[in-house]
């Protein structure tokens, strides 16, 4: 039997090894201003750490690279690197929310069939709010034997706003949305095989303060502004 799909994205990451940063690395400067309500702007930096981590270690840097044409639509990229990871995300944003549609990792792509919807219109989040669905996910092993190249499975997920609080991390104090994320994954006849919780820390016009990985954000290229 298959593993849960969402830790089969997960591959690589807990096994992955805190590495100290290269002293000389180029440090991360401010350079916007202002951004979207769900950021999407091409060139916004974040950088994230595990709770408790030495300030000077290396950290995972979050990274918009901008639009993208995929499979006809016009989606934006966001990459995610650092202390082992590797990972290409494309979304889009569209005015009832932002869906992930395809994601890539070394040696697999993960495609979501309709879309996962990761947050709500704008005007729809807020304590209390809740979102899901079911979605096909696929998963592409270009290196694999024929007959093990593709595999899929259903799941089903679902986002609860439990709370809305003020939290001060490394990078500064934010006013952040609670997010409850929970998938299942589902076999042949509907009856759940496994199930994975996350929690996000949400702060409009910032993005994620605490990643659904349990980084949580130390540094920046924009200015952060009060929501």
């Amino acid at each position: 039997m298959m593993r849960h799909f969402w830790l089969l994205l997960l591959l690589g990451v807990a096994a992955c090894v805190p590495t100290e940063a290269d002293p000389g690395r180029v440090q991360v400067v401010q350079l916007f201003e202002n951004l979207s309500f769900y950021p999407q702007e091409t060139g916004v930096i974040w950088q994230y750490l595990p709770d408790g981590e030495r300030l000077d270690a290396m950290p995972v840097e979050k990274r918009i690279e901008g639009p993208t044409v995929l499979q006809g639509q016009v989606l934006i990229a966001t990459r995610l690197v650092g202390r082992g990871i590797e990972q290409l995300d494309f979304r889009e944003h569209r005015s009832d929310g932002v869906f992930l549609v395809q994601r890539k990792l070394p040696g697999l792509q993960v495609n979501f069939d309709p879309p996962l919807q990761e947050l709500p219109a704008e005007s729809a989040l807020r304590v209390g709010a809740s979102w899901g669905g079911t979605t096909t996910v696929t998963a592409f092993y270009p290196n694999a034997r024929p007959e093990n190249q593709r595999l899929s499975g259903t799941s089903s997920y679902r986002f609860t706003v439990v709370d809305r609080r003020t939290v001060r991390v490394v990078a500064g104090e934010f006013e952040v949305f609670v997010i409850n994320f929970e998938s299942n994954s589902l076999d042949a006849q509907g009856i759940v095989t496994d199930t994975l919780r996350q929690t996000i820390w949400f702060s409009p016009h910032v993005g994620k303060v605490r990643h659904e990985l349990d980084f949580f954000l130390v540094d920046a290229n924009f200015l952060a502004r009060d929501n």
